[in-house]
């Protein structure tokens, strides 16, 4: 008789997707447009990205505006309970809101692959998005230092153990959190809605580390 066999996800990679579960008001709308409207071209979302964003100096901390004061505090529900369920800290530190900006992507256009520096945990909240037509691409972790052999034949059946990258479906009102770290894209937009994204960032605050151990840190 055949024993039970089981296979797990050792020391994965942890990614949340959720949903806010309330439409936007219609303040928050108004202020989505307003930004399309006024949105500076010139400044990509990233140096080699085909999209347009909100970002610049007064753009980078929207999150942090009155108007959106009740956005913010529905990310942070799910931004905490990221940071309790996998990192699970047992001193005094907590996570905030760095930076946070909006992303828009027309017909045609894509964001290249990227990953934020300065940053614990990134996260998008989806605006505007199509689950038919809209994603976001996850690439799988490269640790050469660690890997001794690598083998990547053809796959009968792509699963989270043997993929390279991983496109995730999303629609508006979705949220997505990942570590900072891990490289992300978006395809190609089809479809004619106007993908609209905000991202952000995270770091955190108060005491990490063991005092004993020398590897305490007071931020």
């Amino acid at each position: 008789m055949t024993k039970q066999t089981t296979i797990q996800g050792l020391f994965g990679t942890p990614l949340y997707s959720s949903n806010i579960g309330r439409s936007y008001t219609k303040e928050e709308t108004d202020f989505f447009e307003n930004s399309k409207k006024h949105v500076n071209s010139t400044i990509p979302s990233e140096p080699t990205a085909n999209s347009y964003t909100g970002k610049n100096k007064k753009g980078t901390y929207l999150l942090e505006l009155e108007q959106l004061s009740t956005l913010k505090k529905d990310v942070m529900v799910h931004v905490q309970a990221y940071f309790e369920k996998i990192y699970a800290p047992a001193s005094d530190c907590s996570i905030y809101l760095t930076q946070s900006w909006i992303n828009f992507t027309e017909e045609g256009q894509e964001h290249y692959s990227h990953h934020h520096h300065n940053s614990l945990v990134s996260g998008v909240l989806y605006l505007d998005a199509d689950k038919q037509h809209d994603g976001i691409v996850l690439y799988r972790p490269q640790n050469f230092y660690e890997r001794t052999i690598y083998i990547d034949p053809d796959h009968s059946k792509l699963n989270e153990f043997n993929a390279a990258k991983w496109n995730l479906s999303v629609e508006t009102g979705d949220i997505v959190l990942f570590p900072s770290y891990l490289r992300h894209s978006v395809d190609v937009k089809n479809g004619k809605n106007t993908r609209t994204s905000l991202a952000f960032n995270t770091f955190v605050k108060g005491t990490i580390g063991e005092t004993l151990v020398c590897t305490e840190l007071q931020l």
